[in-house]
């Protein structure tokens, strides 16, 4: 018997309750969570009165004149707080899912947790790429081997190593990036990548480092100030049905060296780098009665957006 509460109507078939479809919309965001990675390092701010194609601003203050030495009788020169705005546009996503009413009311299965399984996991890419496609806007770029750009790297050599950390760190505490808790940065890296890097011979070992902290899901260790995360989502030209991350601009794009390989992006930034809007949480919707009926459509749906709030405090890299 389904294990669902559905409320049965003339046409003798199941019509979905909102509650019911409120539970699975927490379903949905509770099976994302494990998946998103760029999410929880993003600058967050919610306007549920914005519709899809409206902005959703985000306010960055500017550091005020610096102070310094005080004379006695003197009163201190008070300064002007100053403040930037960033517009983020947010608009429509979603997905669907086409479930019969026959399985419905016989399937074994909680057909409406299995959908909101696969919805959830489904809304996390989506969410996780749009943060990763904001990251991948940035205009510092660092390629491997130090090269002029990709298309000079060399497919044999120009691997991810701890000497573009250094180069990134340098230019993130050049500009006074902030640190997360003030203590770290963070970059996001493919597996393929990662591999590379934990052969260099000055990575520290992340197996050391994981004894004594690990903060997130995923981590591979530090370097730097910088913490490490692995993750498919970061762009890269090797093709794999599993891999989100995969586009085909990425494709032997290295070919001024003597050989050609696919390249493999990934980005390390600061706090306050980038946002994320929401002008509607993710939520499950049913398509209503469809084929007098015999279908239903099941789907998430969100209107949201992302944008870069500090180009400035974003570095990527590009490597083979």
């Amino acid at each position: 018997m389904p294990q669902f509460s559905g409320v049965n109507t003339a046409g003798d078939f199941v019509s979905l309750p909102q509650a019911i479809l409120d539970v699975y919309s927490m379903d949905i965001l509770h099976e994302a969570l494990g998946i998103m990675r760029f999410e929880e390092f993003a600058v967050k701010k919610t306007e549920l009165s914005k519709q899809a194609g409206e902005t959703i601003t985000m306010s960055r203050y500017n550091n005020i004149s610096r102070g310094g030495q005080l004379d006695e009788h003197v009163e201190m020169d008070e300064k002007s707080m100053s403040m930037s705005q960033q517009a983020i546009t947010v608009t429509e996503w979603g997905n669907a899912i086409g479930v019969s009413e026959k399985l419905l009311q016989t399937s074994f299965d909680d057909q409406m947790a299995e959908a909101g399984v696969l919805l959830g996991r489904d809304y996390a890419i989506v969410r996780d790429i749009m943060c990763r496609d904001t990251l991948s806007n940035a205009a510092q770029v660092i390629y491997g081997g130090r090269k002029a750009n990709a298309a000079a790297m060399d497919g044999a050599v120009d691997f991810f190593d701890v000497e573009l950390i250094r180069l990134a760190v340098e230019i993130l505490q050049t500009k006074n990036a902030p640190k997360f808790n003030g203590d770290f940065y963070i970059c996001f890296l493919h597996p393929h990548q990662a591999a590379y890097l934990k052969r260099d011979p000055d990575w520290v070992s992340a197996q050391n480092y994981a004894q004594t902290r690990a903060l997130f899901n995923g981590e591979l260790g530090r370097w730097e100030d910088v913490i490490f995360i692995g993750t498919t989502h970061c762009r890269n030209g090797a093709a794999s049905s599993n891999d989100p991350g995969y586009e085909s601009t990425f494709v032997s794009a290295a070919t001024g060296g003597a050989t050609a390989a696919n390249v493999y992006e990934s980005m390390v930034f600061a706090d306050s780098a980038y946002g994320v809007a929401d002008a509607l949480p993710v939520e499950m919707r049913d398509n209503g009665v469809r084929d007098y009926g015999r279908k239903h459509g099941l789907a998430w749906y969100s209107i949201m957006g992302s944008g870069l709030l500090e180009d400035d405090f974003i570095v990527r890299f590009e490597t083979v």
